[in-house]
């Protein structure tokens, strides 16, 4: 066996807890891609109703 898997045998907990920090840091662009996106959606849902109060003022 590797030191790894005898270290993941050894120190499951502490072995799942630095495996989430480095997916962590390893996903953290993704993360700000997320962020962004989560921004532009509330933008996009902010412009949608504005566009559907015209509209029904429009037609009434």
């Amino acid at each position: 066996m590797s030191d790894e898997e005898d270290y993941k045998k050894l120190h499951p907990i502490l072995s799942s807890v630095t495996q989430t920090y480095v997916d962590l840091y390893t996903n953290k662009p993704n993360e700000k891609n997320r962020e962004q996106l989560i921004k532009l959606e509330k933008l996009l849902h902010e412009k949608l109703d504005e566009l559907k109060k015209a509209r029904g003022e429009e037609n009434s």
